[in-house]
């Protein structure tokens, strides 16, 4: 049996929606009964990562290298003195860049981990998803940022928070990481 994301009836395995809310159901990610809630193992987390992160790179490296490229030999400006100074278009102009770049990676993951399937393209591929800890359903959109700020945070505090949070997972009882813990999300199989 499976339950409905929305509402969290119980659903027949022909449905394809929820008889009491009419929510349409995503077979990929029905969750059978709580008790049979599989966690994601370790090792297909870091390998969704590892997509994902090829995934966002390759447009934000393209975007920061377009940026820099406009840049290049003009973010410092000598005065007829021989004073170096910075050369605050260009600047702005590589930061802005940086910032498109930053919040490509941030909307990939708030938009996709907060939708009814809970899956970035990195976990499709490895078959897992991130669900609330309570019913098994979406996170949405808002838990989906805090989730990926958590992570954020505990990555920029001297990278050895967020080495233990990557690890978490590894002697957690729900295989959670932190910034799972933050928002009381699972990832699980699926």
């Amino acid at each position: 049996m499976a339950f409905c994301e929305h509402c969290g009836r119980e659903l027949s395995d022909q449905a394809i929606a929820c008889p009491n809310c009419g929510h349409p159901r995503v077979p990929a990610v029905a969750i059978t009964t709580r008790q049979g809630v599989q966690y994601a193992e370790w090792w297909q987390r870091a390998v969704a990562l590892i997509i994902d992160a090829v995934i966002t790179g390759i447009p934000a490296g393209i975007i920061i290298a377009l940026a820099g490229l406009s840049t290049v030999g003009q973010l410092t400006r000598t005065d007829e003195f021989g004073n170096r100074t910075l050369n605050a278009p260009a600047f702005r102009h590589l930061i802005l860049g940086v910032l498109i770049a930053f919040a490509i990676g941030i909307l990939y993951r708030t938009l996709l981990e907060g939708s009814a399937r809970g899956q970035t393209v990195g976990k499709m591929a490895m078959r897992i998803a991130v669900r609330d800890v309570d019913d098994g359903g979406s996170i949405g959109y808002g838990r989906a940022f805090g989730r990926w700020l958590v992570g954020y945070i505990l990555w920029i505090v001297i990278y050895i928070p967020g080495i233990i949070d990557l690890l978490f997972p590894l002697w957690d009882s729900q295989r959670q990481t932190l910034h799972d813990k933050a928002v009381r999300s699972v990832v699980i199989q699926v």
